[in-house]
């Protein structure tokens, strides 16, 4: 069991890089009011699914290094709880002992 949450939280960790990377490209080529279409960062590796935000709707949770974004009733990791919605997206925290494992850079 510890092997397969180990590949969940890995696989969270790669779709936040990716928004990270696709924040960062289109920063200043998209207009503040239009929704980027960010990969859902739940848990499932083959995971195809997108979250439209806007950039400050992402920043705000990314900046909590515990909160992942994904598609409403996506796999999550073990102790993971929804903590808000954002347009019919989840909004969940992992729980205190993964806190290290999220954004790594500035908004």
């Amino acid at each position: 069991m510890e092997f397969r949450e180990s590949r969940r939280e890995a696989n969270q960790k790669l779709f936040r890089m990716g928004n990270e990377r696709l924040h960062t490209l289109v920063n200043e080529k998209v207009q503040k009011v239009d929704r980027i279409p960010f990969l859902c960062e739940c848990a499932d590796e083959f995971c195809d699914g997108r979250v439209e935000l806007r950039h400050e709707e992402w920043e705000r949770v990314a900046a909590q290094p515990s909160h992942f974004v994904m598609v409403a009733g996506h796999p999550r990791s073990e102790g993971e709880k929804v903590v808000g919605t954002l347009h019919g997206y989840d909004v969940v925290r992992k729980p205190d002992r993964h806190r290290h494992h999220g954004r790594t850079g500035p908004p």
